[in-house]
């Protein structure tokens, strides 16, 4: 922090003791020392900038925001003012605002790259896609091992449907991701055709990602490999009538493998060169029903109407999971439509939500089902009403009618516009227009339920 306005005594004492508090976790205490210091001191920038970070790790962005906006007033030429304002605007889905402090934060620092790529993560939210390219374009110009800048001009490339120019920027995306080990022994696939050697294709990304990749193996496997596909357990079921694979091995623990190649399964589509998403149908997947004819007893609930499954949020540890997601309450009005009867696949500690929310039979809670019971629920339904989630990606591969609520900023696969997948034949989207806007959205699904009717 460089305040350089002249301070009062009793400000700069304040000042210290609230940045002690702020170093001990002391939010509380820490927030009450900088109220007094910018009641006796407004012009005292610090001040803003710390008491706005006391707020954003509070969850009060709002009051965040206009700390920092307080601060940015007093020196309009401040970068850590305007970065964290971009960053604070980037999270609230405030993105055109994120772009004019992120251009004035690289209009006063031209040469740091770290606020040039921001600039373009703002672009790119902002749907500027153009702009953002060539930002990120001048990154990877003085860094061309820039793994951040590269995914997110893989995400744009391939949003639009750019595959052969998407491709080699997405294969750079493991560096960012601490999770991501490679296994031991086999050396690294690059794409050329090694017919009778043995081949390990290891799961990546989320059930959802590996549930897409999937269809591409029977490409793989007829190139002449000998393919292992290596999972984590919760997809052993679902897996277990997949094509293109020889072996499937559940190994939570990545042990070493013997093989003579290896590839992650998001690779494929850059190993093939895939640029038409028609020819490489969904993978097929197993159902299984719950047993003692549980899947019967919960559908006969129907009584007749259209049963429509709905899931409103994915996976919390997932870190884009607060736009994604829905909550239950956006909803709610579903129930209101006669002719439905809900099933709630939500997993995770979004179910809970529907638990606390009484409302009974409304909404038919389909609690226990694994990966393999819910493909057979959801190979029942007539239709599926969710937010981006592994489950999208099931009932696209059953072919069962799936409506995907969609954020402003949603995953490449489901591209920049448009209704439809070029993906899964029966899925259809919903986009916010607005971000954060899911009332407008679900107005919308129930007009086309309505409709469908």
């Amino acid at each position: 922090m460089t305040d350089t306005h002249d301070i009062n005594p009793l400000s700069a004492v304040l000042f210290d003791k609230a940045l002690r508090e702020f170093r001990r976790a002391h939010l509380d205490a820490a927030r009450a020392l900088l109220d007094a210091v910018v009641e006796t001191d407004p012009a005292h920038r610090d001040a803003w900038i710390l008491l706005a970070e006391t707020h954003w790790h509070c969850d009060r962005e709002v009051a965040a925001l206009a700390c920092l906006r307080r601060a940015n007033d007093l020196d309009p030429a401040d970068i850590e003012t305007l970065h964290q304002l971009t960053l604070l605007c980037l999270d609230r889905g405030r993105f055109t605002e994120a772009v004019d402090y992120a251009r004035s934060a690289v209009e006063h620092a031209p040469s740091d790259p770290a606020l040039t790529y921001l600039f373009g993560v703002a672009l790119a939210r902002a749907h500027q896609r153009d702009d953002a390219i060539a930002a990120f374009s001048s990154v990877l110009a003085d860094d061309p091992d820039h793994a951040a800048a590269s995914f997110e001009t893989a995400m744009i490339e391939l949003g639009r449907g750019n595959y052969a120019a998407g491709w080699p920027f997405y294969e750079k995306r493991h560096p960012p991701d601490a999770s991501y080990r490679p296994p031991v022994g086999p050396v690294a696939w690059t794409g050329e055709p090694a017919s009778g050697q043995h081949l390990l294709v290891t799961a990546e990304g989320g059930y959802g990602d590996t549930i897409w990749a999937a269809r591409f193996l029977p490409a793989v496997k007829a190139q002449g490999f000998d393919v292992t596909l290596r999972v984590p357990p919760a997809l052993e079921t679902l897996f277990a009538a997949l094509d293109g694979i020889d072996t499937l091995l559940v190994d939570p623990d990545n042990a070493p493998v013997d093989a003579d190649l290896w590839c992650p399964i998001l690779s494929l589509p850059a190993r093939l060169g895939i640029t038409d998403p028609g020819a490489y149908p969904p993978a097929r997947l197993h159902r299984q029903p719950s047993p003692e004819g549980r899947l019967d007893r919960l559908l006969e609930r129907s009584a007749g109407r259209k049963r429509v499954g709905i899931i409103w949020s994915g996976s919390v540890t997932y870190g884009n999971n607060r736009h994604r997601a829905a909550c239950l309450a956006d909803f709610l009005p579903l129930t209101e439509v006669p002719s439905l009867q809900l099933f709630s696949l939500q997993k995770g500690p979004p179910q809970a939500d529907l638990a606390e929310s009484g409302i009974g039979n409304l909404i038919i809670d389909a609690d226990d089902y694994d990966f393999a019971e819910t493909a057979a629920l959801v190979d029942s339904l007539d239709l599926v009403i969710m937010t981006d989630s592994a489950v999208a990606h099931i009932a696209g591969s059953l072919n069962t009618p799936v409506w995907v609520l969609l954020d402003a900023n949603p995953y490449w696969y489901h591209g920049t516009s448009g209704a439809h997948s070029a993906w899964y034949p029966s899925m259809r989207f919903f986009r916010q227009s607005t971000p954060g806007d899911w009332e407008s959205v679900i107005l919308d699904v129930i007009a086309a339920v309505q409709t469908a009717d």
